[in-house]
């Protein structure tokens, strides 16, 4: 008994620690993800939406419009952001109908993520023999 409580435990703790968000620290990120199932809705129509918010809450920014699977992301002031994206499709009469999104601190790959941009700091100047 003690045996099976000892190996669930340690299942237990190995599940937590995969399942711990992730932080990707840099100045510029690439972000990819899966297209969605479409069924008969033409690929011209769709185009995918990234935003960024500040983690773990703030307000939405826009970041980009894009018809591909990926798009880089450059970060210009220092913080931690979620990212998420949605679909976007437009059809021929101009109507717009958007998806929900998926966020990286929730549904990211291989594990949940978010991405924090820090500025190095300058390097020192004059060393020298005192």
């Amino acid at each position: 008994m003690k045996r099976f409580l000892l190996v669930a435990l340690l299942a237990l703790v190995a599940l937590a620690i995969g399942c711990q968000t992730k932080t990707i620290v840099g100045s510029t990120i690439t972000v990819a993800w899966d297209a969605p199932a479409l069924g008969t809705i033409p690929v011209a129509q769709i185009s995918y939406e990234l935003v960024m918010q500040p983690y773990p809450t703030g307000a939405q920014v826009l970041l980009a419009t894009v018809t591909d699977l990926e798009e880089p992301i450059t970060f210009s002031a220092e913080g931690a952001y979620k990212i998420g994206v949605r679909t976007k499709r437009t059809v021929p009469d101009g109507t717009v109908l958007y998806s929900a999104y998926s966020w990286g601190d929730v549904e990211g790959t291989p594990a949940p993520w978010y991405a924090a941009f820090y500025a190095s700091p300058a390097k020192v100047l004059r060393v020298r023999i005192k």
